[in-house]
């Protein structure tokens, strides 16, 4: 096993590095050590999955690297920028651009249809509303979405079904990061592996990487490399298949 201090390859390759990685919440008696001196990188071309109990630090990671939160010590790079060297305004600029990211409570719009919702980032970004749900219908139709259930509001669609928005709706701008939340947790076997697929075919790439917090083992066979957390740090990376058939059992 690799440990937590692996050296970092070349920044050229790295579309992610961490060192040294720091988060606090609360201060005095409340006060929760999030993270404690994460070391982890993500190579262009890779899907790193990261796994560990609840509670561990994941999600807080996930959303420093895709610029949800801030740091408070160390470092964090994400194709080469820095975010705390960003305004507010340069870091949405960055990461409407460059990051997808899916949501664990999916953040849909209520008021929106599933081909509207989908759009929003593309229009965001500029594309005219038409073309943008013009190109939001096409990555619906990829996550198995009918006619009818791009027109749907999403109070009218299944947990499933909203979690397949929330992944269309993260590729529809083809950002080089896509971040993911436990994108399978409420999907059945057959719809998580097409929603796998999706994601390794669209988020690989030699600019492109993905990062994805699971709990879900059905799905570690599409990692490159599987990072174990524990505590607010990173305990241990497999680089190898055989190195992740040896965590599996440690990680169901």
């Amino acid at each position: 096993m690799n440990t937590h201090s692996e050296s970092l390859p070349s920044a050229p390759h790295v579309a992610v590095s961490c060192e040294g990685l720091t988060k606090v919440f609360g201060k005095g008696d409340a006060m929760v050590k999030a993270l404690r001196g994460v070391d982890m990188n993500v190579q262009n071309g890779e899907l790193l999955m990261l796994v560990g109990p609840s509670g561990c630090g994941k999600t807080t990671l996930i959303s420093i690297i895709a610029g949800v939160l801030r740091r408070d010590a160390g470092q964090c790079t994400i194709f080469g920028q820095d975010y705390n060297g960003m305004s507010e305004e340069e870091t949405t600029l960055f990461r409407g651009r460059n990051i997808g990211f899916v949501f664990q409570a999916f953040n849909l719009i209520p008021s929106l249809t599933t081909a509207e919702n989908v759009a929003t980032p593309l229009i965001i970004n500029g594309m005219k509303p038409r073309d943008a749900v013009r190109q939001a219908r096409d990555i619906l139709a990829e996550v198995g979405f009918d006619n009818r259930m791009m027109e749907s509001l999403p109070t009218d669609l299944s947990g499933g079904q909203q979690q397949r928005v929330a992944i269309a709706r993260a590729l529809v701008h083809r950002p080089r990061l896509i971040v993911c939340d436990e994108p399978t947790s409420a999907l059945d076997a057959e719809t998580g592996r097409k929603v796998m697929e999706l994601l390794h075919r669209l988020g690989r790439g030699e600019n492109r990487a993905l990062v994805v917090v699971t709990h879900d083992s059905r799905i570690f066979d599409f990692a490159d490399r599987i990072a174990e957390m524990n505590d607010g740090r990173i305990t241990q990376i497999a680089s190898s298949a055989q190195e992740l058939k040896t965590l599996q059992p440690k990680l169901d």
